[in-house]
Formats: C-alpha cells, structure tokens, sequence
C-alpha cells in the first residue's frame, strides 16, 4: 500500500466510521447477513491500513490480517 500518512489517516478514520456505523445496527437487531460479512472485510481491510501506517513509523506490525 504506497499511499502518504495523510492518505493512510484518511483511509482509517473512514474505515472505522464504517465499521461503527455497521456495529451499531447490529446492536440495534436492524441488520443483514450482509452487514456482518461487510464488518469482516472492513475489519481485515483496517488491519491492512494500520500496517502500513506502523510500517510508515517504523513500528511493529499487527497479527490481525
């Protein structure tokens, strides 16, 4: 993933509005099969992008992808 921190940041906080937006209607019961398999890939793809912000730092990567 050759992107600028600023880019990897982005990306992130984005993935992550996702992800809550998603978590939150499953808590609601408001959701389908669909919506979890999307909170899976959201979750892989946010591991992604947080190794390679660690790698960008120099910092250890996570198990998690």
């Amino acid at each position: 993933m050759r992107r600028s921190i600023g880019e990897l940041i982005d990306i992130l906080s984005v993935t992550n509005c996702k992800i809550f937006y998603l978590v939150d209607k499953v808590q609601r019961n408001d959701f389908e099969k669909e919506d979890a398999k999307k909170i899976q890939e959201l979750n892989k793809y946010r591991s992604e992008v947080t190794n390679a912000i660690n790698e960008y730092f120099k910092e250890r990567q996570e198990i998690k992808v």
